[in-house]
């Protein structure tokens, strides 16, 4: 047999040689297919094809290019046909972007497997059809750029010298080191989740919502969007009092008061000119930022050339810039904290106000929507060097400005320190009497401690460091403002949060989708904090909602990389989860540390996010790290369950409903979930005689799993298909489940239709409850009245089933006084003769007359409202039961079963009004006493709280002749169509004698009660046939209130040690 025995080849000699990873062209396709090279173009030749290229704006015109492509493609289809149908590799076939409906993708199993194939039709397309991507920047301008003047910004040139002045030059180094150690190992953290596949537009929040999921997702990209709007506000109230410096000194001007007033009103104008240029579109954005940033750099420069040159007039010197002195790199080098601005400095007063300083190494990453390749040029734009290996480059240093930007800061701050006094006069007398340094008698307004303009004091021509702390400031507010819509507008798509909370500002406009409601949003929440016009309060602020951000960053990787799921594979390799984990415990003390009160406020908003998206479960599906977790947790668990024996006293009822698909029978899975809610496993059965495509199965499922997820029903589904329904069931009963996870209980409905269904029918149902015994697990049986069968009218929406407050329908609620016939139960097929006084549905609390208060309204297949009777009977285990009873027919020992089912159900707080009744036998009149003490001894021992004992002494007692008639009624037709012999009706006419007494008693003991639990009489195999079975079950159960009959599998599920 040779290598193409299995991949549709008739033979083909075998080579023994290296497959050598490259591209096909002509020579590798087999002779006659005819094609041309375009037939292997991947997407990504396609967008090496574009018709139009606008600056960054890349437009794919999908024409007679494209045309050209499936036509070549086509004709490699039609050659290749008729040797295989397999696909070669595309990546097309694994992306996202382009939809798998031409020629050449990846065939289902069913095209491979199946000797009988459909053609799948060919959809017109259009000849053009363009594709817009938008503006897209590369590493250089969208990253590297972006996070160099997010961390040389507003910091860096009003607030480094005061840094220095307070904390000394080694605390200085420490405070710097901290923040370094914070940024890098988050920078890390980053790099390694964003090369761990593709990511889309959001940045922060994308990678956490797809790492932790969107409840923490959401809650932390609010709080980061929200960040970046405070960050531009912290940097434009460093404009403007820069710009207020700049004109008191350079001609004495003022608006109002040269202070905070001034502030605000040049606040809100530069912010409109923001808005504005954000507002224009990202490409205009960073244009401008590329400009700023050689303005940056050009006063850096100035400022080290003015320290070396040294105080150039009197004034200078007067203010305290003096040159480089040892003596006052001694006076600076420990801390110097006094009180400031109203508030006693100490070593995290000042941390808050540096650290953000570095927060704009998630500058580039905010606006990953717009980054050609996101997950390479974020890393490359935000660590210092990332060594890249692939087939064809190795080994290559992308050296970035992390490290250069940190050393700067503590550069800056030695020289700083090095060459200035921490207070002086500033008065040019004060210098020339050589007092101008003096404290005690004077009042000094100059100097590192109060003067933020110092590095335009030290630099070489002062009015070009102003233009740099321009710079500085203007282009940080672009990026941190141009962030919070890019942001907002990803979460907003999202749907994680309600419309009016976030998705009515994520419209896009224009041909970069612009997101301009999510622009006047920034704005207006930036301007609220400009108003402030307090530099150091806004960074108080915002230094929180980074550390929160940056803790759940590094969070992220840890836990991503602890749970190993197999699709962690990140190409960036230099992190380590320990240090993340270490980092994010870092960032939360240090929130603490500098204003307790700050940070519960700041945990209590990120919870109060996570439980609104917790609340709505929007729908959605990321492959999280916590659901691999989830998964690893439980496989774990079933594998320690699978070594231990079982234990009575651990003992739930794991439940197999045979419900069909779960809007089929409704009440059905309502009335299973009532015992599992919260305890044990459900499981809806769906057994399917005929033959199931893969599609049809997978639909199935998908409905059958939204209804119980619209219901709020937890469980599981299963199918099988081609296979009867014993055969099902018991292949069910068999496999479903892991280990010691699986069913124990088989509960169905009651076959309404026996009486006038063909044999085989019958014979099916028969043989599923001797399946159900015969694999050792309890078997249920529940009948109410009007059925549980609602698949005929019933339409096939995804419609929540909610039924009223009140426990039965409005149309049965006392609109028969006690004492008169149960319309509603006569329209069943069993119409018994007696008793029917007896078991007319009644209420013993006038409350229930009133009608639900909820106005519930189904529809059927056909759209039309279902009749409100047939509505309460499809919700009828979802209502508030009123006060009544669950009578308990204990009559045989079948291990507790009976007794415990109907116990859980009465904990439950829709039930919580119903008391337990138990009824058992005695033989004779004399054993009553003796069987009412060991009864209750039992109840007690078993800790179940009971409202009556009775014991029924007279069931022995032949049933009455008008029983007898009804009864020989049910089996006379089978007996003529010769499905029931004579001579088994008379070997059973004792056990039919006390079923039909059992059924007198059962109704003039609990024709009343809120449901009916009893122990569900044994089918001896080839003892009993099917027909007189039944007969039996409705004996017992026919015009009753919901009948449950349950019989255990003679195994104790009920103990009284402890």
């Amino acid at each position: 047999m040779d290598n193409h025995a299995f991949d549709g080849h008739e033979g083909g000699q075998t080579h023994n040689v290296r497959r050598l990873s490259v591209r096909p062209n002509l020579a590798t396709i087999p002779s006659g297919v005819g094609m041309d090279s375009m037939a292997f173009e991947t997407s990504e030749d396609i967008l090496r094809h574009p018709v139009t290229t606008t600056g960054n704006s890349v437009t794919v015109r999908i024409g007679p290019m494209e045309s050209k492509l499936r036509g070549s493609l086509r004709r490699l289809g039609a050659g290749a046909r008729r040797l295989t149908h397999e696909a070669v590799p595309r990546l097309a076939n694994y992306s996202n972007m382009f939809p798998m409906t031409t020629t050449g993708a990846r065939p289902t199993v069913e095209e491979l497997h199946e000797s009988i194939v459909e053609d799948k039709p060919i959809t017109s397309e259009s000849n053009t059809e363009e594709m817009t991507f938008g503006t897209k920047f590369g590493w250089i301008e969208g990253v590297l750029i972006r996070n160099m003047l997010n961390i040389w910004g507003v910091m860096l040139f009003l607030r480094i010298s005061w840094v220095v002045a307070l904390s000394g030059i080694w605390q200085t180094l420490i405070i710097i080191s901290i923040s370094t150690f914070v940024t890098l190992v988050t920078a890390l953290s980053t790099s390694a989740i964003v090369t761990n596949g593709e990511i889309g537009g959001g940045g922060t929040y994308y990678v956490m919502s797809r790492i932790l999921g969107p409840e923490w997702g959401g809650s932390i990209g609010v709080l980061f969007a929200l960040a970046n709007a405070i960050n531009a506000s912290l940097n434009v109230v460093g404009f403007c009092q820069t710009l207020q410096d700049t004109m008191k000194n350079y001609g004495g001007y003022t608006i109002v008061d040269g202070a905070d007033n001034d502030t605000r009103i040049l606040g809100t104008i530069l912010m409109i000119i923001v808005w504005g240029l954000c507002g224009l579109g990202a490409k205009y954005e960073s244009a401008t930022q590329q400009m700023l940033v050689v303005i940056l750099a050009v006063a850096l420069v100035n400022f080290f050339v003015g320290s070396f040159i040294g105080p150039q007039s009197d004034i200078s010197q007067a203010r305290g810039f003096l040159g480089y002195r040892l003596d006052l790199i001694r006076e600076n080098w420990d801390s110097g904290y006094v009180v400031n601005g109203g508030i006693m400095q100490d070593f995290f007063s000042v941390f808050a106000v540096y650290f953000p300083a570095g927060i704009g190494i998630l500058a580039g990453a905010n606006i990953s929507g717009d980054l050609k390749d996101p997950s390479g040029a974020i890393p490359k734009g935000t660590i210092w060097a990332i060594i890249s290996t692939r087939n064809e480059v190795r080994n290559y240093n992308n050296f970035i400005i992390l490290l250069f930007s940190v050393v700067s800061y503590a550069i800056v701050a030695i020289v700083c320190a090095a060459t200035t006094v921490r207070q002086a006069t500033g008065s040019i007398a004060d210098f020339h009497n050589g007092t101008h340094l003096d404290c005690v008698s004077k009042n000094c307004t100059y100097g590192s401690y109060n003067d933020y303009q110092l590095m335009t004091l030290i630099s070489a021509y002062g009015p070009l460091n102003y233009a740099g702390c321009f710079a500085a400031t203007l282009s940080t507010a672009l990026a941190s403002y141009i962030s919070c819509p890019k942001l907002l507008q990803v979460i907003g798509d999202d749907k994680l949060y309600p419309h009016w909370m976030v998705g009515w500002m994520t419209k896009g406009y224009g041909q970069s989708k612009e997101p301009h409601l999510a622009y006047l949003f920034t704005f207006f929440l930036a301007l609220g904090f400009i108003l402030i016009a307090q530099l150091d309060m806004i960074a108080l602020l915002i230094s929180d909602l980074f550390l929160i951000t940056f803790a759940f960053l590094n969070y992220a990787c840890f836990h991503v990389d602890l749970v190993q799921p197999v699709g962690w594979r990140p190409t960036f390799k230099y992190y380590n989860k320990w240090l993340s984990l270490f980092c994010a415990c870092v960032c939360i003390a240090i929130m603490f540390m500098i204003d307790w009160r700050v940070a519960l406020i700041t945990l209590a908003i990120v919870f109060l996010f996570y439980f609104i998206v917790l609340y709505r479960k929007p729908d959605v599906n990321w492959g999280t790290s916590s659901q691999a977790m989830n998964l690893q947790d439980a496989l774990n668990s079933i594998q320690q369950l699978a070594h231990i024996e079982e234990h009575v006293k651990n003992y739930q009822p794991q439940i197999l409903a045979l419900a069909g698909p779960p809007r089929s029978r409704p009440a059905l899975v309502d009335f299973a979930y009532l015992i599992c809610k919260k305890n044990s496993m459900l499981v809806c059965g769906n057994v399917v005689q005929d033959k199931l495509s893969t599609k049809n199965r997978a639909d199935i499922l998908q409905k059958s799993y939204k209804h119980l997820r619209t219901n709020d029903i937890k469980g599981f589904c299963s199918l099988i298909g081609n296979v009867d329904l014993p055969s099902g069931t018991s292949a069910m009963l068999e496999v479903v489940g892991v280990g010691k996870i699986k069913p124990n209980i088989l509960l169905i409905g009651f076959k309404n239709d026996w009486r006038v269904c063909d044999q085989h029918s019958l014979s099916q149902y028969f043989a599923t409850i001797h399946a159900g015994f015969s694999l050792h697990v309890g078997v249920a049986i529940l009948r109410v009245s009007g059925g549980l069968d609602y698949s005929a009218v019933l339409g096939d929406s995804d419609q929540p089933f909610q039924g009223g407050e009140d426990g039965r329908p409005p149309s049965i609620i006392l609109e028969t006084p006690p004492g008169t016939p149960d319309a509603e139960r006569h329209n069943t097929i069993s119409d018994s003769p007696f008793g029917t006084s007896n078991i007319a549905e009644t209420s013993k609390d006038p409350k229930r007359t009133k009608k639900s208060k909820k106005n519930l309204k189904l529809l059927d297949a056909d759209g039309n409202e279902l009749p409100r009777h047939i509505c309460n009977n499809i919700t009828r285990f979802q209502k508030k039961q009123p006060e009544g009873s669950i009578d308990v027919w204990w009559l045989y020992d079948d291990g507790g079963l009976t007794l415990l089912l109907p116990y859980i159900i009465s904990t439950r707080s829709h039930w919580s009004a119903c008391q337990l009744r138990v009824f058992c036998t005695a033989n004779a009149q004399e054993e009553v006493e003796k069987e009412r003490e060991g009864m209750a001894a039992l109840l007690n021992k078993f800790r179940i709280n009971y409202a009556d004992l009775v014991v029924i002494t007279d069931l022995n007692k032949p049933p009455k002749e008008s029983t007898k008639t009804w009864f020989d009624g049910l089996v006379r037709p089978f007996i003529r169509r010769e499905e029931l012999s004579e001579n088994e009706r008379i070997n059973l006419q004792a056990k039919t004698d006390r079923h039909c007494r059992l059924r007198e008693l059962v109704v003039d003991h609990s024709s009343d009660s809120n449901l009916v639990v009893m122990t569900l009489p044994m089918p001896r195999k080839e003892a009993v046939s099917a027909p007189m079975y039944m007969a039996w079950l409705e004996t017992l159960t026919a015009n009753m209130p919901p009948f449950l009959l349950v019989r255990g599998n003679q195994t104790s599920v009920l103990t009284f040690y402890a």
